[in-house]
């Protein structure tokens, strides 16, 4: 079955896709609720070997999706069938940020100011490595959900990947 690689700044809505995707019957993995990072004032280091082993396993007869963004993300494309970029324009990253319940990473001003500069320095390079970038401020949570659910649907129903 198809793997997907979510990626994209703080207060994109990663996590809430991912639990649109469980709810639909996907395998997810939240790398930052999962503890596969390590937070430094300056930067979001991924646990690469864990997340390598995650997406080395054997495929699934379920879609498995993977949110992660940080350093070394590169390293898990080719592990991955698509990378999907999950985008928002600066203004409303900020208000999400202000405004969410289930995550505090934002909420200090100096935070916030890390993801406004990761926002301005590190999205373009974000969008170009993504083979689809879908801004999670135009489309709503159910044509995102459906546009991932299309990549998952097996182009031949008889052939399995």
């Amino acid at each position: 079955m198809t793997r997907v690689l979510l990626t994209g700044m703080s207060a994109v809505g990663k996590t809430t896709v991912l639990a649109g995707l469980l709810e639909r019957g996907w395998r997810t993995v939240d790398a930052d609720e999962d503890g596969l990072v390590d937070e430094h004032p300056d930067r979001t280091e991924l646990r690469l070997p864990e997340l390598v082993a995650i997406l080395e396993q054997p495929r699934h007869d379920r879609p498995l999706a993977v949110a992660a963004t940080g350093e070394g993300q590169g390293r898990l494309y080719p592990l991955v069938d698509h990378v999907v970029a999950l985008v928002a324009p600066w203004p409303v990253v900020e208000e999400r940020l202000a405004t969410r319940t289930s995550n505090h990473f934002g909420k200090d001003p100096s935070e916030r100011e890390r993801v406004r500069a990761d926002h301005e320095t590190y999205e373009p390079l974000i969008r170009d490595g993504a083979d689809l970038v879908l801004d999670t401020s135009t489309h709503s949570l159910e044509e995102v959900l459906d546009r991932l659910d299309g990549l998952a649907a097996p182009s031949d129903p008889g052939v399995h990947r």
